[in-house]
Order: structure tokens, then sequence, then C-alpha cells
């Protein structure tokens, strides 16, 4: 391939539309009319031979040549970055910019309110579109492209992912107030048998009907019956404080339930406090705007 054809302006194109996977959002991002990133994905398509991006209902998505094509233009564009002069300057309070980012139901609740009360305060033309990711597809959505960050567990994440510290959690209980056979003081750790002799919710995004302490009571060679699954922490609440169920679920989420007619309990499972942490694809290690949101993100997991 001759080289000389290529405009550096087509890389950072290139580069942009990646990031943003709208044309429109990536002539924004770069400065330019729509009309003129149209143009230049035109000629990146003659020059490479490859559709690169094709249109979907919301923008546009990737062909397997652009996201192989990814990395290795966003290390050079950072390393001329580097040599020109340091990275492009990134200003919170003039961007316009779009973050994809995937949490689970969880972690938006602990999250979001601070974050979203942050980012109106220093940033308030960025926006934050998040959604749920599987954790299992979380490294593959971080290297094709289709997500800035993830907040979720991924212990085995692979090399390119890099990783990063955002809260310690633990887990309680929660049962009905007036719980017809679990009448104990708040805190204190429901007997084994009790456990295991009333139904269970799940909280699951991934529809799944077994979850961490499924595995842990089968570990100690126990089961127990599992009453209702659902992706949702809002009607958790009233669904126990209706019912004789028990829920186990995440210290900080339990923690907006106080004024529920639930009981707060330990559960007889142990288990050690776990972190939550945020993901990212190295190739945006150069990029100052997501940086710029780490370190916003960091900063607030500090508070909560």
């Amino acid at each position: 391939m001759n080289l000389a054809a290529f405009d550096l302006n087509l890389l950072t194109a290139f580069d942009a539309l990646m990031a943003e996977r709208h044309v429109g959002r990536a002539a924004a991002r770069i400065g330019i009319g729509q009309p003129a990133m149209s143009k230049r994905l035109a000629t990146l398509r003659l020059l490479l031979r490859d559709d690169l991006f094709t249109r979907t209902r919301t923008g546009v998505r990737p062909t397997a040549r652009a996201i192989e094509l990814a990395e290795p233009v966003r290390a050079s564009l950072a390393t001329l970055e580097a040599a020109l002069g340091g990275h492009r300057a990134f200003r919170p309070e003039r961007a316009e910019r779009t973050f994809r980012v995937s949490m689970t139901d969880h972690i938006a609740a602990v999250l979001l309110p601070p974050l979203m009360a942050e980012l109106g305060r220093v940033a308030p033309h960025v926006t934050l579109s998040v959604r749920f990711v599987n954790r299992l597809d979380v490294a593959d959505a971080l290297t094709d492209g289709d997500l800035d960050l993830a907040m979720t567990i991924l212990p085995d994440a692979p090399p390119p992912i890099r990783k990063a510290d955002l809260f310690e959690e633990s887990f309680v209980c929660l049962v009905a107030a007036d719980h017809p056979g679990i009448r104990l003081p708040e805190g204190e750790t429901i007997p084994l048998d009790l456990y295991l002799g009333y139904p269970h919710v799940l909280v699951t995004m991934a529809g799944d009907t077994w979850g961490f302490v499924d595995r842990l009571l089968a570990d100690m060679g126990h089961k127990r019956h599992l009453g209702l699954a659902l992706p949702y922490n809002l009607v958790v609440p009233e669904v126990v404080a209706g019912t004789n169920m028990i829920v186990t679920l995440a210290e900080r989420v339990a923690d907006r339930f106080a004024d529920a007619d639930v009981q707060r309990l330990a559960a007889p499972v142990p288990w050690d406090p776990y972190t939550e942490t945020m993901l990212w694809h190295r190739r945006n290690d150069g990029d100052p705007g997501l940086a710029w949101l780490r370190r916003v993100i960091a900063e607030v997991c500090i508070t909560v």
C-alpha cells in the first residue's frame, strides 16, 4: 500500500468513528462537518478496500477489518501526539462527548447519583450512555470498541484489558420485618436451617438461576430454593416485605431500602468482601477524555 496516499486526517477520522460509532458525533469530536466526515470515510473505504463501518439504526458498526485496525491506529496517533507536544487537551467544561459504559443495576444505584451530580457540575455537555453487558462478554465488547468502560468483576480479564479498583462491597440479607419464621435482632446471623427453609430472591442481570450464594452453598453441601429471579433491585423490598422470601444482596443496595418494611440480617454463608472494578482496553490509555472520566469515577467512588 502507498502510505503517501494516507492523509493524517483520515486516521483521526477513523479513530473518531471507532470511538463514537456515529458519523455526526465523530465529526463533532474532531471539529469538522458531517459531510466532510462522510467524505473521509469514503476515502478510507477506497484505500483500504473495506466498508470499515456499516450503518445501524443508531449509528455505525465497525467491520472486522476496522476492529483489527483500531488498536494500531490509536497507538500510532498517541505516539504522534506525544512526540508533537503531548496529548490533545480534553476540556470537560466544553466537551460534547458520549461515553459508552456498562454497569450492573447495583453499581448504577451506588455510582450514578453522585457521578451525574459531579458531571453536571464540571462537564454539563457530556453524555453517559449506560447499558448492561454480561461480564462474560465485557472483554470482547471493550476489545471490539462497543464499550469505553465497564464496571464489573472480571478477575480473569485478558492482558489487553486494564482495570482499577472502585470500591469494596459485602453482602447482607433482607427479610420481612414481620417474617413468620425468622425473628432475630437486627444484624444477627440467620441460622442455616432457617436460611435454607424459605424461598429466595436472586437479582441477576444475566437471567440465570444460579448465583454466587448457590455456589457457596454447594461447596458446603447445601442447596437453597429459588422462588424468584429478576434483573431489578427496585422491586425487591416490596416483594420481600410481603412474603416469607429471603434476599441476599449488596450492602450498599440494602442501604437504599432503609425505609422499607424489611429487616437486615447476616447470612450463614462465609464470604469475604469483594472489590468492584473499572475496566477499559489498553488502546484507550492515551485517550485524554477517557483518562479524565476514569479519574472522576475513581474520585467519586471514594465517597460512596
